[in-house]
Order: structure tokens, then C-alpha cells, then sequence
């Protein structure tokens, strides 16, 4: 049997909701630990694509589920930057936010530059030297963004603030923190708005600034980065509506439905059409699913809101 795989480490009100608006669909979904399971630098069989194994209420027979779907909600970027190539090239198809997924916010910036989008000035800075006189040239407030998507940004709001928090990087990061990419502005809350984005719409908001322009440079951002799904922070900066920033794994609990369908139904909605009938499916009925992997437990009762997860 085939199956549809969540990547995440942990099992949050987003994931359940992703699971849950599956299952209600009728769709075998399973909880997958993105380091459950070693995975080759090139292609993989199908008992290597493998990643979990599910036990059907009501009788003892431990069935295999090829995972020929994954849905990316994985916390941690950097383990999902090595995996999702590696998931990509065993043959199983994956959902993700496109180049935001496993590539950098300099990638992401450069994306955007080609595509025309409006976006703050911006500088890479490579060192403390040049990191400082990206801040000075920019002015201030300025915003540090650190390589990968989805990470805390720091507001340098004066050149005592820049140089304490470009040095700590420096001195006390790794090589790798001392790249970092530096944007003109420090945009408020009632000045920014965050848009859920999946396929070319946008199903939730949440902020001040969810217009309909606003949303507009949001899926156009989706579509630049190739994301299936996406959360797109849109700013104003000196009058002019930019792409501020972009999250490809987001909280949406509280974010503002746009139409009647949540952020869960519509990536589930996304992964029927893409699998068509490769998936296998459960009966109408409740049924409780168990995924056994290196000691997880996620527990998935069909048409019922809630998993749980027990170690």
C-alpha cells in the first residue's frame, strides 16, 4: 500500500490539522521523523524509500506503506535541505515551498531580483567588515536576516546596535553566520501582513496588511520560489508595498481564513489532485490508524480532529 508522509519531528496543531483534513479525505497519512531513517546520496529503492510502517486497528498485521508523497512541515531547515533531495530522487514526490525550502534567503533574494519583484534594498554582507558597511550604506533601521529561511531576524535600529550584534555573529558563530543578508527597514506590525499561499492562493492572513495588492505580490512570490505552499510577509517600506521576507514552514493556528477552507484542507485538497488514485484509501468509517518509527506512536483517528504522539 501507498501512503502520504507529514515530515516533522513533531506532531503540532498544524501538522494534526494537515493529517486530520487528510484522513477526512479518505487518505492513508502517516507522521514521518525526518531523521527516523538513513537514506543514500543518490537513488533509493523502494524498500529504501520506505519510512514507516502502519498496524490497522482491530487486527496485528503490520502493513508497509510506500511513501510516494511527502508534505514538508519539517522544524528544522537544515535537516530538511539535505533530506528533500534525497526524497526527491528516490522517486517520492514532495510538497514544499519550492526554492524556500532547501535554499538560502540570499537564493530566495536573488529569485526575486530576477523576477521583478519589489523588495527592500538589501546588501550580503561576508564578513564584520563588510556586514557593517552594508548597515552603513542601507542607513537605519535595518534588519539582519540571517542564511536560512524562516529563522529570527534582528532589527538594527542604530550603528551601536549593528556592531554589537554583527561582532557577536562573527566571534562567537560559525563561518558560515558571518554571511548575512542585510535589508533597508524595520517595518511595524501595523505595516506588515503574512499570507498563507498555497498553489497560486492565498487561504489565510494574518496582520494589518492583507489587502488585495498585498496578496497579489504574495502568490506572485509563491510562483517566482516554485512553492507549492508558502508564507510570504508582505511590507510597506517608504510608501511602497515589498516581499519582506518568507517562511517556508509556518504557524497558521491563528491566521485568518480568506474563504472556507482552512491551510490543512487546502494542502490536502493539493495532494489528491497530485496523486490522483495512487493513494490508497480508508473506509468512511473511523478507523484508527498506529505508525510505528523507532519508538513514535502517532495515533490518527479518521474524520476526527487530533494525534497524538507518544514516544
Amino acid at each position: 500500500m501507498t501512503a502520504i508522509g507529514v515530515l516533522c519531528a513533531r506532531v503540532r496543531v498544524e501538522e494534526k490539522q494537515i493529517i486530520a483534513a487528510l484522513a477526512d479525505a479518505g487518505v492513508v497519512a502517516m507522521a514521518v521523523p525526518p531523521a527516523s531513517a538513513p537514506l543514500p546520496p543518490g537513488l533509493a529503492s523502494a524498500d529504501g524509500a520506505t519510512l514507516g510502517n502502519q498496524r490497522h486497528d482491530g487486527d496485528d498485521v503490520v502493513r508497509h506503506h510506500e511513501l510516494r508523497l511527502i508534505v514538508d512541515r519539517c522544524q528544522n531547515r537544515h535537516v530538511a535541505a539535505a533530506t528533500l533531495p534525497l526524497l526527491k530522487l528516490s522517486g517520492i514526490e514532495v510538497l514544499d515551498a519550492g526554492l524556500a525550502a532547501t535554499g538560502s534567503r540570499l537564493e530566495i533574494a536573488t529569485a526575486f531580483a530576477q523576477a521583478n519583484l519589489p523588495r527592500p534594498q538589501a546588501f550580503v554582507g561576508f564578513s564584520e567588515a563588510s556586514a557593517m558597511e552594508a548597515a552603513a550604506r542601507l542607513g537605519f533601521p535595518a534588519t539582519l536576516m540571517p542564511q536560512t529561511p524562516g529563522s529570527a531576524t534582528t532589527s538594527l535600529l542604530d550603528h551601536d546596535t549593528a556592531e554589537a550584534v554583527i561582532e557577536h555573529r562573527v566571534v562567537l558563530g560559525s563561518h558560515g553566520e558571518a554571511i548575512v543578508l542585510l535589508q533597508a527597514g524595520a517595518p511595524q506590525a501595523e505595516h506588515t501582513g503574512r499570507h498563507h499561499v498555497v498553489v497560486g492562493e492565498v487561504i489565510a492572513v494574518e496582520g494589518a496588511l492583507v489587502d488585495g495588492e498585498a496578496q497579489e505580490l504574495a502568490v506572485a512570490a509563491a510562483q517566482a520560489l516554485g512553492a507549492r505552499f508558502l508564507a510570504v510577509d508582505v511590507a510597506r517600506i517608504d510608501g511602497q508595498l515589498v516581499i519582506w521576507d518568507v517562511a517556508p514552514v509556518a504557524d497558521f493556528r491563528q491566521a485568518t481564513l480568506t474563504g472556507s477552507r482552512g491551510v490543512g484542507n487546502a494542502i490536502a485538497d493539493v495532494v489528491r489532485s497530485t496523486t490522483g488514485g495512487l493513494v490508497s484509501a480508508l473506509g468512511r468509517s473511523d478507523v484508527s490508524i498506529a505508525v510505528a518509527q523507532n519508538g513514535w506512536e502517532v495515533q490518527v483517528r479518521h474524520g476526527v480532529i487530533g494525534v497524538s504522539l507518544t514516544a
